[in-house]
């Protein structure tokens, strides 16, 4: 499988299959794809309690498949609301912004989370849960921030910037609540997420700005 980025300010995703290969997408990021490659349209997981809980992490009650069943490379293009960010897991988990996910190269495990701490902090209280092996494309408003955090390395995040959190869980996550982020723009509180762990950040804003 060959996955390509292009574009500047809006980038889409060409991904070529060889045959035998698939690939998964959210419903609706689809652009194109070449004759030869067979889609398949499912539900998000399986069972009525995981389906709920992808429906509640603001995904698509159904996922796209991919797969190449003729002799000869083909390709697909998957586009996105702005930019995209790849970022490979290898069995652990992804706690994300609602709704982020646009696409994996292998079927991933998508869920939601209770999270009164990312609720204190502004995230929402479900979070996204992304867990699985293979690349995941998630969805950012321009060229993605990464940050590694050394153990016990703290910073103050303004939840509609983040994308997502790797390797890092819930108890290194915090509130900081503040009449002085609400009037500098940023709502009661910003969230405090502890290291060590990457984080993922969009520079736009993942919701619209409230005046």
């Amino acid at each position: 499988m060959d996955c390509r980025l292009s574009g500047n300010f809006i980038q889409h995703l060409e991904v070529t299959l060889f045959p035998g290969e698939e690939f998964f997408a959210q419903k609706g990021a689809l652009i194109y794809l070449e004759a030869g490659l067979r889609k398949e349209v499912g539900l998000n997981g399986s069972g009525l309690k995981r389906i709920l809980k992808a429906k509640l992490s603001g995904e698509s009650l159904f996922v796209i498949r991919l797969f190449n069943d003729c002799g000869m490379p083909r390709k697909a293009v998957i586009g996105s609301s702005c930019g995209l960010l790849p970022v490979q897991l290898s069995g652990e988990t992804l706690l994300c912004h609602s709704g982020v996910f646009v696409a994996a190269d292998s079927r991933m495990e998508i869920s939601s989370k209770i999270s009164l701490r990312g609720f204190m902090g502004g995230m929402g209280l479900f979070l996204q849960k992304i867990a699985g092996r293979g690349t995941v494309y998630l969805d950012t408003k321009d060229t993605p921030m990464t940050l590694d955090l050394r153990p016990g390395e703290t910073i103050e995040i303004d939840e509609n910037h983040i994308i997502a959190l790797h390797g890092i869980d819930e108890s290194r996550m915090s509130a900081n609540v503040s009449a002085d982020n609400f009037l500098g723009g940023e709502g009661f509180s910003m969230l405090s997420v502890t290291g060590p762990g990457r984080v993922y950040l969009s520079p736009g804003s993942l919701l619209p700005v409230v005046e």
